[in-house]
């Protein structure tokens, strides 16, 4: 499979509509009407004129509505591609997605003539930095419109959106599953890494450690389960210097019996608790920045049996304590993309076995969705390390490792389609003629009781299995 071919494809229809314009203003409207027969010359004009149009576009709020409603008003959703390129950026086909684990990227592809849109769904938690980010590998003159929405069951509201770079980079503000949508504009496309990192959005209390030192977390039992951890714990040696994690002011300084010297900081929203201090150097109505000293480890309170370390917790105007690691992990590097896999992309696959694991993530500890038998067929959408990201016939997505997957062309037997035939545009629905399309062609894989079958014409079809 090569890219070339769609990028070819594209210039050369380009070329032909600045030449049909060309002609036009002068040789005049005679010798322009074999520009008016190109079938895509509506789309072209749309694509100039949003083009023309791009500085004051992109300048306003939601590109992707705005892009949409000049859609609409050029009358491009009644056409084939404008339906295409509304109906697969619809928020529905996010309905079924699997959860993924951060970070996580992914190498796709966009075929610019499927108009085609990406769907993918993560947890976050309060206190996380988000950074998204489409790399364009190949026609980076093509704009991607990025968007994130907030799902709860099947309703999603939007929050954030990329305005000129293809980047969105925010801090979460409450636990929820977070959809991204990216779509490029109308025959646009090309390889793309998709990549969803994250962090904490604050700096970490003790200089020269990070969230994987931390040795108690949120939630563990207290006082033989009588209360719950309300912090972390990040044990270091005594004296080292605690530090503010934000700019703000110190509200209160003093002893309590449990956490000893502690040192508390407002920064509007949040109150920042830190406990079991060996010494302290500021006082209340203190102003501090981040990294400043607040004071020392140590093992006041009740940590008086326990090697010295610092709790440090946070708490939310209105709410109470809030879990804190989220608000200080440690940023973690996604796999590594091996660009040499785009061969693989928005390309088909069989699994090569009978009972080949069909997982809701790329990982062999994850969750079974389900049990395949051999050469049942799917789409590839995307490639990441030795996983591939699939999408059934019904639509279902997850993810197969690629030990148990054949790929491009697997060897399947030769069947002659016949007139009593029930054959289907798309994977049951669609109902065709089977008079129309008898004659020889190869199985190309098997879904449930369907066959999907590709003629020596090159059309495919599915057909119910005899």
């Amino acid at each position: 499979m090569s890219f070339k071919v769609h990028i070819d494809q594209k210039v050369s229809g380009n070329q032909k509509i600045i030449k049909g314009l060309y002609t036009y203003f002068f040789f005049g409207k005679e010798a322009i009407k074999p520009f008016f027969q190109h079938p895509l010359w509506c789309v072209w004009l749309f694509v100039l004129f949003s083009a023309c149009q791009a500085e004051r576009l992109f300048k306003n709020p939601n590109p992707y509505q705005n892009y949409l409603n000049t859609l609409n008003k050029s009358g491009l959703e009644n056409y084939g591609i404008g339906q295409k390129w509304i109906n697969n950026g619809k928020l529905t086909h996010a309905s079924n997605l699997p959860t993924l684990q951060l970070p996580y990227n992914e190498m796709t592809y966009f075929d610019p003539s499927k108009a085609e849109a990406v769907f993918l769904q993560y947890g976050v938690k309060e206190g996380n930095n988000v950074i998204i980010k489409a790399d364009v590998l190949t026609d980076s003159s093509t704009v991607y419109f990025i968007d994130v929405f907030k799902r709860e069951v099947d309703k999603f509201t939007q929050l954030h959106y990329s305005e000129e770079q293809q980047k969105i980079e925010y801090t979460v503000t409450q636990d929820a599953e977070h959809v991204l949508r990216v779509q490029p504009e109308l025959l646009g496309g090309g390889a793309v890494v998709l990549s969803i990192e994250i962090s904490g959005s604050l700096a970490f209390p003790l200089p020269d450690m990070q969230s994987g030192q931390i040795a108690s977390f949120w939630g563990d039992a207290r006082s033989g389960g009588a209360r719950k951890h309300e912090g972390v714990d990040v044990f270091a040696k005594r004296g080292t210097p605690v530090r503010a994690v934000v700019n703000g002011m110190v509200r209160r300084t003093g002893q309590n019996r449990l956490g000893g010297n502690v040192v508390w900081v407002n920064s509007g929203k949040y109150n920042y608790y830190y406990a079991h201090l060996d010494s302290q150097h500021v006082k209340a109505g203190n102003r501090v920045s981040i990294g400043d000293t607040l004071g020392t480890v140590g093992n006041t309170g009740n940590a008086i049996t326990t090697a010295p370390h610092l709790h440090f917790g946070i708490y939310r105007r209105g709410k109470g304590a809030v879990d804190p690691f989220p608000f200080i992990q440690v940023a973690e590097k996604p796999k590594e993309i091996v660009l040499s896999d785009s061969v693989f992309l928005k390309d088909y696959g069989v699994f090569s076995v009978n009972n080949g694991n069909f997982r809701a993530l790329p990982d062999l500890k994850s969750k079974v969705l389900g049990k395949h038998p051999k050469l049942t067929y799917f789409e590839i959408l995307a490639k990441r390390g030795d996983w591939f990201r699939i999408q059934f016939p019904d639509e279902s997505i997850g993810f197969a490792h690629q030990s148990i997957v054949d790929v491009s062309s697997p060897k399947t037997q030769a069947i002659e389609l016949r007139p009593t035939d029930t054959l289907f545009e798309y994977f049951d629905r669609g109902l065709l003629p089977a008079s129309n399309f008898v004659g020889q062609g190869k199985v190309l894989g098997y879904f449930k009781d369907m066959v999907h079958v590709q003629l020596n014409s090159g059309i495919k079809l599915w057909m119910k299995e005899r």
